[in-house]
């Protein structure tokens, strides 16, 4: 299997990187005329997994019992498709902090059949913004150790 760019160490060590996951069955409206997983449906599973993952570390509680100026919006967002997935398929869809910057974080993520084959992988690059002049903004020291954190299990 020809490795995204973005997977920089061997598959399985990158793979067994992966602690927190969301699970989901592919619906008839995820799919094709085929029966097949539509291409769009994994950026919509990325996103659950995100909001998931970010509701786990409490970020998103954090961010919403005070008003900010700053909101984190997608800068760069990749899917690549390894095995095709049809209606019905339960799946895992892993995600990962890969890279914690100053105002950017770099998310990765993996879809599992039951099998445990590797259906899909992505990455998101998101970057925290002030919302009046859409200029990065730094996150704080706290949003980072979270981040970090979790990147190291």
């Amino acid at each position: 299997m020809r490795l995204p760019s973005y997977i920089e160490e061997p598959f399985e060590e990158w793979r067994a990187s992966f602690r927190f996951y969301v699970e989901t069955t592919v619906r008839f409206s995820e799919t094709d005329m085929f029966g097949h997983m539509n291409n769009v449906t994994p950026f919509v599973y990325f996103e659950e997994a995100r909001i998931a993952f970010f509701q786990k570390t409490g970020i998103v509680d954090k961010r919403m019992k005070r008003v900010k100026e700053t909101i984190t919006v997608v800068a760069n967002l990749q899917c690549d498709y390894i095995k095709q997935v049809e209606i019905g398929e339960r799946l895992r869809v892993y995600v990962k902090p890969e890279k914690v910057g100053s105002s950017s974080l770099i998310l990765h993520y993996l879809g599992e059949n039951e099998q445990q084959e590797p259906c899909f992988t992505g990455s998101v690059t998101m970057v925290q913004i002030n919302k009046e002049t859409g200029a990065s903004v730094p996150f704080t020291e706290e949003e980072k150790e979270t981040f970090q954190a979790q990147r190291n299990g």
